[in-house]
C-alpha cells in the first residue's frame, strides 16, 4: 500500500482513496505474485541491513546473484517476475524507478542465464485423438445417461473446452484466481445449421478493459452420432443437473460436479490424469522425463489438433482469440461455418492418429508444436 507520507495530500482520507484506487490498477492474483517479488528483495536487505525502498542496481544485482546462487536457485524467468514487483512496489510508494534497461542490471541477469538456464516449460497438448482415447475408459460410456454424473462433467467440460480452445482458467474455477467462475448465462446452447456451444470469456487477455470475448465449440458437421459434439454432451449434462436440482443456470457456475459446487481445474486435471492412468498412456520430454497435465493442454492440443488437420493458420488464431499481427483487434471471428469446417477437419483428423503407449512431447508455443507417437508419427504439414 502506498505509504501516506509520500503523498502531497492534506486530507488522509483522500490520500488512502487514491491509495486504493492505484493499488486496485492490478489484478489481486498479479499483486500477490508483485508481494512475492518485493518480498524476496525485503528479506535480502533486511538481512543486510540495506534499504529495500528505494534500492539501487548494486543491490538489485547482489540479489539476483543471491537468489540464483541458492541450493535451491530461482530460475531466471521467476526473477524477472520478481523485479516487476519490485519496480511496482516502488512506483505504488510514488519513488523513482530508473533500472528498466539497465545495461548493468542486463549484464548480471545474462550471466545468470548462462549459468542457469531454464529448463523448458513443456505442455502436454490434449489432442481430439487422446480426448477419445479417454473418453473410452469412462463407465457407461458412449451413452451420456448410463455415465456416472461427474464423469459426464468431465467429458461435457473437456470437449467444450477443446473445441472452444480455452484456457484452464476460463473453463474451470481456480482457487486464488481473479477470474469469476465461468456463468451458465455465458455458455450458450446452439440449434439449427451450426450447432454448438459459444461461451462468453470474461476478462479476455487479450482484450483489457474488455467485457467479454467470444468462444466458439461448434459440432463437428460430419456426423450427428459423434460421441463429443459438444451441445449434445451439454445438453445431456443440464438435464441431470436439473434432476440432481443443481442449478448451472444464469449468474450460477456453468459447470458444478455431484456436490453442487463449481468445477475446479484440480478435478478437471485429477481426472484427466486418472484415465490417463487407465488408458496406459504416459508422456515423456526429449529427455524421458514424464510430464503431467496442465492448465494449457486443452488449448495447446486444440491447436496442435488444428495443425495436423491442415486448418488454416488464420482461422486457428480466431479459434484461439489471439491477437492479431495487424493491430489490437482479434482476428475475426463472425463466420460460424468456418469453425464447423474447422472442428469437422479436426475430428476426422483423429480418427487417422496411430495410438501409442508413450507420447515424447517437444517445446510447445503458439507457433511450434512437435508431438511424436513412440510407435512413429507423420503429422500434416504445418500451414507455415
Amino acid at each position: 500500500m502506498i505509504a501516506e507520507h509520500q503523498l502531497s495530500i492534506a486530507d488522509p482520507e483522500l490520500a488512502r482513496a487514491l491509495s486504493a484506487r492505484v493499488v486496485s490498477s492490478v489484478n489481486p492474483g498479479t499483486a500477490k505474485s508483485y508481494s512475492s517479488g518485493f518480498n524476496s528483495l525485503k528479506r535480502f536487505c533486511g538481512e543486510r541491513g540495506l534499504p529495500c525502498l528505494p534500492t539501487d542496481r548494486v543491490t538489485l544485482g547482489a540479489w539476483l546473484h543471491h537468489e540464483a546462487s541458492k541450493d535451491k536457485p530461482t530460475k531466471l524467468k521467476s526473477l524477472r517476475k520478481y523485479m516487476s514487483g519490485i519496480r511496482w512496489e516502488h512506483i505504488v510508494n510514488g519513488l523513482p524507478w530508473t533500472f528498466s534497461g539497465d545495461a548493468w542490471l542486463k549484464l548480471v541477469t545474462q550471466s545468470i542465464g548462462k549459468e542457469f538456464p531454464d529448463t523448458p516449460f513443456f505442455k502436454v497438448p490434449f489432442t481430439e485423438h487422446l480426448l477419445r482415447e479417454l473418453a473410452e475408459h469412462l463407465p457407461g460410456w458412449p451413452k451420456p445417461g448410463s455415465m456416472h454424473f461427474n464423469d459426464l462433467l468431465w467429458l461435457c467440460a473437456a470437449a467444450i473446452g477443446f473445441f472452444a480452445c480455452l484456457r484452464g482458467g476460463e473453463l474451470a474455477h481456480r482457487k486464488g484466481a481473479d477470474r469469476p467462475p465461468l456463468m451458465g448465462a455465458d455458455v450458450i446452447l446452439q440449434s439449427g445449421t451450426n450447432k454448438g456451444v459459444t461461451i462468453r470469456v470474461r476478462k479476455p487477455k487479450t482484450q483489457p478493459g474488455t467485457e467479454y470475448q467470444i468462444a466458439m465449440a461448434k459440432d463437428p458437421a460430419a456426423s450427428e452420432s459423434y460421441p463429443m459434439n459438444p451441445s449434445a454432451l451439454l445438453t445431456a449434462y443440464r438435464k441431470r443437473a436439473v434432476r440432481r436440482s443443481i442449478d448451472v443456470t444464469g449468474r450460477n457456475a456453468a459447470f458444478k460436479s455431484s456436490d453442487g459446487k463449481p468445477m475446479t481445474l484440480d478435478f478437471l486435471l485429477k481426472r484427466t490424469e486418472a484415465l490417463r492412468k487407465l488408458a496406459g498412456i504416459k508422456f515423456v520430454d526429449l529427455g524421458g522425463n514424464e510430464i503431467p497435465f496442465r492448465a494449457a493442454s486443452f488449448r495447446a492440443g486444440h491447436v496442435l489438433s488444428a495443425r495436423m488437420a491442415a486448418v488454416p493458420e488464420a482461422q486457428i488464431r480466431a479459434t484461439g482469440r489471439w491477437a492479431s499481427d495487424g493491430g489490437p483487434a482479434p482476428y475475426s471471428m463472425s463466420s460460424e461455418m468456418a469453425f464447423t469446417k474447422a472442428s469437422t477437419a479436426i475430428a476426422l483428423a483423429g480418427t487417422k492418429a496411430p495410438r501409442a503407449s508413450v507420447y515424447n512431447i517437444g517445446a510447445f508455443s503458439s507457433s511450434l508444436a512437435v508431438f511424436q507417437a513412440s510407435e512413429g508419427w507423420a503429422s500434416s504439414p504445418s500451414p507455415h
